[in-house]
């Protein structure tokens, strides 16, 4: 092999370690381009689940009204028994 070959030689196998890095690169490149977009994206559906959360929870909150709401009609209802003994006691004694 002569000079001139083994420059060739190296020249080809430089052009194709060239080549070789430069595709990794541009792989690379897209690679951390995609997942900054995966990551913008996840911050993104992050906050809109949270702004889900802040918007339902008053819903969660319904089963606290309920159970008040019963304990005040279970109240009146007392209230309306006791208040009609007296009055019909009243009424008796008159």
């Amino acid at each position: 092999m002569s000079d001139a070959d083994l420059w060739g030689a190296w020249r080809l196998w430089l052009g194709v370690a060239v080549v070789v890095i430069a595709i990794a690169a541009t792989l690379l490149v897209a690679i951390i381009v995609t997942a900054r977009w995966i990551v913008a994206e996840a911050v993104r559906a992050r906050h809109a689940a949270e702004a889900i959360r802040v918007n339902t929870l008053p819903i969660w909150q319904l089963q606290t009204s309920n159970e008040v709401a019963a304990d005040l009609l279970a109240a009146v209802r007392s209230i309306e028994a006791n208040g009609g003994a007296l009055a019909d006691a009243l009424t008796r004694q008159h």
